[in-house]
């Protein structure tokens, strides 16, 4: 089993940020526990090799098998993940910026959504996941990854425009967000920024930063669970304790003690699978 972030080849870097490699096997003689995934900004790609995954969405009551291989934009509300018994996949995540490039569209029609890849991306995409499929490595998992991605991405324009470097430090840093400032970085007005950025992420600078701002906000508490919620409030770029409560209902849909102690329970945290970094 593995749990593992790895970062991507040099060449690959200017629109890969890392790579998710998972692997989980659960005892067929007991249920696999839920994981929670409350809203993010993380758009990827990503290869469900071995095993499924079922998204319950709470608000709606609703729930949808993804695709095997599924292109992923932002996440506005929390969704709750059933795995299969043995669940192998591997999780391309690009920059903020990167996905519409490599897509060449906009993202609008991408919030909330999980689009068969291989109908965006066409036979080649399927090629890779065959191979991943009768792969005999974690390694040689990845490696077919990266081929895949060069083919795509050697034929497209890496450069970085003002406003993906702004989309970044936001993404990175989301807790002082001016639009004037961020429009005036990205040397556009203010309502061509705004366009611009809907059209790069999907949503509007402000409601990015808002959910970069909650998530940061989880993974410190996730990270240092002893310190007390005002102080990750306060860290986090919060006025108050109750302005990160509010964000919490509605990007989790529960409240902040609450999605932790989901989470406590979430499959890595049962199998004591620690997160890796290479």
């Amino acid at each position: 089993m593995i749990y593992k972030i790895i970062q991507p080849s040099p060449q690959l870097n200017s629109f890969v940020r890392d790579y998710l490699l998972l692997h989980f096997v659960f005892d067929k003689g007991h249920p696999v526990p839920i994981k929670p995934f409350p809203a993010n900004t993380q758009q990827c790609l990503v290869f469900y090799v071995r095993g499924s995954v079922t998204a319950f969405d709470p608000n709606s009551k609703k729930s949808i098998l993804f695709p095997q291989i599924a292109v992923n934009g932002s996440i506005t509300s929390r969704l709750d993940y059933s795995i299969s018994h043995d669940c192998l996949l591997l999780s391309v995540n690009f920059h903020p910026d990167a996905l519409s490039k490599f897509l060449r569209l906009p993202l609008t029609d991408l919030v909330d959504e999980r689009i068969d890849a291989e109908a965006m991306l066409g036979p080649l995409a399927g090629i890779a996941y065959e191979r991943m499929v009768y792969s005999d490595s974690y390694e040689s998992i990845v490696r077919i990854a990266e081929a895949f991605l060069w083919k795509r991405i050697q034929n497209l324009k890496a450069d970085v425009h003002p406003i993906d470097q702004v989309a970044r430090l936001i993404a990175s840093n989301p807790i002082q967000v001016k639009m004037e400032e961020m429009a005036s970085h990205a040397c556009l007005s203010v309502s061509q920024f705004e366009r611009r950025f809907i059209q790069l992420t999907g949503i509007t600078p402000k409601f990015f930063s808002r959910i970069n701002r909650f998530y940061s906000a989880y993974q410190i508490k996730d990270r240092n669970p002893g310190t007390d919620w005002l102080s990750i409030a306060l860290q986090a770029g919060y006025h108050d304790y109750q302005h990160l409560v509010k964000d919490f209902k509605q990007f989790a849909n529960t409240s902040p003690k609450s999605l932790l102690d989901a989470q406590a329970r979430s499959p890595e945290r049962i199998l004591g699978i620690g997160c890796k970094r290479r």
